[in-house]
């Protein structure tokens, strides 16, 4: 493994933030991971595994080692009939994978095509997106403890996924390198279409090129064709997507909201990290989610502007790099809309990007 010094991080981190990693390594292969555990300085160093950055901000330099996982492969480990287990590096690109799973006719994934990043960080953020949900694809997924350098197969029960969240962002923070992923996709061709929004809806989407019966393909194509709408290509623009989660609170505080906004929308809250069933404050049943870029639109933060830093246009959840931000610039920015959010309705805005 070759391990770089001072390596510039502007290219690969969501925001185009100028900053630099003490050290940095691209693992193509498990077993470069026995040179790093080899190297006795290395090891005491701090490390941040990275893969495509589309959903990361350093607010700093970073002081240790990066490893941007790099590991390859697409191989199917079972095979029915009716469904297929396929098991992949955790390197691969996601969209290219949903996009490989559709042109195969397996099922699943669809629903989550343009999600930027990698197959790697699918299960720690536990990706969801227009009615379908990683976790309900997922089987296991192989990981190297970064200390003792074991290997060990994590299922769906241990990686403890609920909303946005695992035991990945949690007690393992930190602590493991997911190498290989595996998923089962349905060889039926179910379709799930069912997905709207004050926005946007697929069926709405879908009825501008295609008829039905709809093919995994046209789903797709759906999904793309709305993202593209929501979200700029953070290939070209700083941005890493939705900055914050929609907010989980509960029927009682959406009764309150809807006195003010009558056309709130809400939605079940399935897969989520709910409280503890012995809270004594809620009843872990009475919540709902809610969708934070409706309402912060409503504050007038869609396609607002302070200095670099902008919420697109297209969507108030969206925070964008003009171009020559800093970090500070960013956090603060954002830390204005969090202010402006509790103050408005006393609910607190968690972000979804990782804040390193």
């Amino acid at each position: 493994m070759k391990i770089s010094k001072n390596y510039n991080l502007e290219k690969i981190n969501a925001f185009k933030v100028k900053v630099k990693a003490k050290y940095f390594a691209a693992l193509s292969k498990e077993s470069d991971l026995n040179d790093l555990f080899k190297n006795t300085s290395i090891r005491k160093e701090k490390i941040f595994i990275l893969g495509d950055g589309t959903n990361t901000l350093f607010t700093k330099d970073f002081d240790g080692l990066i490893i941007k996982n790099e590991i390859k492969g697409i191989k199917i480990v079972k095979e029915k009939n009716d469904a297929v287990v396929v098991e992949l590096g955790a390197g691969e690109n996601w969209h290219k994978f949903t996009q490989y799973a559709i042109n195969k006719g397996w099922a699943g994934v669809e629903n989550l095509s343009l999600i930027p990043g990698t197959v790697g960080a699918a299960p720690v953020q536990n990706i969801a997106a227009y009615g379908q949900n990683f976790e309900d694809v997922f089987e296991s997924l192989t990981a190297v403890n970064l200390t003792s350098g074991k290997e060990k197969v994590f299922t769906k029960g241990e990686c403890q996924f609920g909303y946005r969240e695992s035991v990945f962002k949690k007690d393992l923070k930190g602590k493991y390198i997911i190498t290989k992923v595996r998923l089962k996709l349905s060889k039926q061709g179910r379709t799930d279409f069912s997905y709207h929004s004050r926005y946007d809806s697929l069926i709405e989407e879908l009825s501008k090129f295609a008829k039905p019966p709809y093919s995994l393909s046209d789903i797709s194509k759906a999904v793309i064709a709305i993202r593209e709408r929501k979200f700029p290509n953070w290939k070209g623009v700083g941005t890493a997507g939705s900055f914050f989660l929609n907010p989980v609170i509960t029927k009682k505080k959406l009764a309150e909201l809807q006195k003010k906004f009558p056309e709130l929308q809400y939605y079940p809250v399935d897969k989520l990290s709910y409280p503890k069933t012995n809270d004594p404050t809620f009843n872990h049943n009475d919540y709902v989610k809610i969708p934070a870029g409706w309402l912060l639109e409503e504050l007038g933060w869609k396609g607002k502007t302070i200095g670099k830093v902008a919420t697109s246009p297209a969507q108030a959840l969206v925070v964008i790099n003009n171009g020559g931000a800093t970090y500070k610039d960013i956090l603060s920015f954002a830390e204005k809309m969090q202010k402006d959010f509790y103050k408005s309705f006393k609910i607190k805005l968690e972000p979804e990007v990782n804040i390193v």
